[in-house]
């Protein structure tokens, strides 16, 4: 199965120290770090190389490499003076990524929704809303292909990247030098995707598959207060058809968890690790991307 490993906000509010500790004995391997979270070292100097070095010292000393850095914003903030000091802020987290000993930094693409980056609203969905994001993550690629990294986009059902379809289009537009899309199948499911899921994940599979050096493990619900993408095993998605793409077609990505607390990880790993055996035993992916 793909190794695991996880976002760093799922240890909010714990040191480096005891997330490294934790981390290991989960058997986690890799993280998803944000560097602006609070790890009680140097909190109050995010993006010092000093602090970088103590953080990276301590988890590779546990046996855990830093995959990539979570630089998610709304990339569309409706407010244009935030948009610019988070895009800014962003360009700095992109020129931080050798030093963490990493080439990817993800972040979302947001919404214009007036109050609230993960409500969908009207506009997200008009062509001013796709010329503006293609522009704002044109100038965040062309940043990353200057300093060797890549910008991973995630897209959300609710957000102006929404669909498969348009995060194949982001790649098909701008090219695929210094950007790739994050594997998460749970974000773009719709109601009626989840009612047919082995041809929505072969769909999701073939569109940015080649495209995704790491891949995200949740869920995707449905319920009277709408949709979320809670942690493993807490929604409607059938991990046994993930796991079995996976498996198949992009077994060396690192596999990150989301959503999770501390004391839910034993059992989200245990109900991964079983979705492995049971895609192991069942019905295999034969065309890679293209089922």
């Amino acid at each position: 199965m793909n190794k695991l490993g996880f976002m760093s906000y799922v240890y909010m509010g714990w040191s480096a120290e005891d997330i490294a500790e934790n981390a290991c004995k989960h058997g986690l391997k890799y993280m998803q770090l944000d560097p602006k979270q609070k790890f009680q070292i140097m909190d109050d100097e995010p993006f010092s190389p000093i602090r970088i070095e103590k953080l990276r010292t301590i988890f590779e000393n546990k046996g855990i490499s830093i995959i990539g850095l979570s630089g998610y914003t709304n990339l569309l903030n409706p407010n244009l003076a935030k948009r610019e000091d988070k895009l800014a802020q962003l360009e700095k987290m992109i020129d931080l990524c050798s030093a963490y000993g990493t080439r990817y930094i993800a972040t979302e693409t947001g919404s214009l929704h007036p109050t609230n980056a993960w409500r969908d609203y009207e506009g997200n969905r008009s062509p001013e809303a796709w010329e503006q994001l293609l522009s704002i993550v044109d100038r965040l690629r062309n940043r990353a292909v200057k300093n060797g990294a890549v910008l991973l986009v995630e897209g959300f059902a609710l957000n102006v990247l929404a669909t498969v379809d348009q995060a194949a289009c982001l790649i098909e537009q701008l090219g695929s030098e210094g950007l790739g899309i994050i594997m998460d199948p749970f974000n773009y499911f719709t109601q009626e995707d989840l009612s047919k899921q082995e041809e929505a994940m072969a769909h999701v599979f073939k569109h940015i598959g080649p495209y995704s050096p790491i891949a995200h493990a949740k869920d995707s619900l449905y319920n009277e207060e709408g949709f979320t993408t809670p942690r493993v095993g807490a929604g409607q998605a059938n991990w046994d058809v993930y796991a079995a793409y996976l498996d198949s077609c992009m077994p060396e990505v690192p596999l990150i968890l989301e959503h999770a607390k501390p004391e839910e990880i034993t059992d989200c790993v245990a109900l991964i690790q079983q979705a492995f055996e049971n895609a192991k035993t069942g019905r295999e992916v034969k065309d890679s991307y293209g089922a």
